[in-house]
């Protein structure tokens, strides 16, 4: 994954040491080692995001298919509520800030005109906020 990073340079003038921040956008390769059970694709067919202090949570689940079914026929039936159980994949936690920052790499991927493949991916465009983790 390629991402952009700002980097701030430090500069002194010839007549004092007044600093001055410019920006710049620096080209970042990023590979992620996966340790452990990270190395299991995670299937997800249902999500979940709840806000908490200071955090947000990101559930990723799966509903199994006759599961999905039983939603189909409580609607046909004009039910207003239905209880299902279906299996917690993933759970994340994430600033706010990091969360608009995914917003933002993901509607940039959503607006492109072709799926990315990971061969050809372009680098995300992010904004002088942004955090590289």
């Amino acid at each position: 994954m390629s991402q952009h990073a700002i980097k701030k340079e430090e500069t002194h003038s010839v007549t004092g040491s007044a600093d001055r921040n410019t920006e710049q956008s620096v080209q970042v390769s990023l590979r992620l080692r996966a340790v452990e059970s990270s190395e299991r694709a995670i299937v997800s067919n249902i999500t979940a995001v709840q806000p908490s202090a200071g955090l947000v949570y990101l559930d990723f689940g799966f509903l199994e298919h006759h599961t999905i079914d039983q939603i189909s026929a409580a609607a046909r039936k004009g039910e207003s509520s239905i209880h299902l159980e279906g299996r917690l994949e993933c759970r994340i936690a994430m600033t706010p800030q990091h969360v608009a920052q995914l917003s933002q790499q993901l509607n940039q991927i959503l607006k492109s005109p072709r799926p990315v493949s990971t061969q050809d991916a372009e680098p995300l465009t992010v904004g002088p906020d942004t955090v590289l983790q």
